[in-house]
């Protein structure tokens, strides 16, 4: 089993947290814990880096739509970075590719909407 390793940091006034390994029933909680603190630090603009996370569950699936439900609350937003081809497919089938902003880099992410649109 491959832990989950996160790392969180502050790019264009967002909170990018970096995924890395497996999201899943044993590691959610410490995704959960780092989201907590990443929007306390850095506001409720949230960047989920994706790029190395290998596998996710529904378990992980649950966490990203409540951190969408608590930042749009508020008046944040969530943007998901660069998911892997399984992590994309698992987004596609439950139909939150549709629902929830999907970028191919950070910077992507981060940009104003106008530009990021575009």
């Amino acid at each position: 089993m491959q832990h989950l390793q996160l790392t969180t940091l502050e790019v264009d006034g967002h909170a990018v947290v970096r995924l890395k390994g497996e999201l899943d029933i044993a590691t959610v909680d410490d995704l959960r814990h780092d989201l907590r603190k990443a929007r306390q630090s850095y506001g409720d603009h949230v960047i989920l880096d994706l790029a190395e996370l290998e596998f996710m569950d529904s378990q992980g699936l649950s966490v990203i739509v409540g951190c969408h439900k608590a930042v749009t609350a508020t008046g944040g937003s969530l943007a998901l970075v660069a998911p892997r081809p399984i992590v994309r497919r698992t987004l596609e089938i439950t139909g939150l590719s549709g629902r929830l902003r999907i970028f191919g880099s950070v910077e992507e992410a981060a940009a104003p909407r106008e530009t990021a649109a575009s």
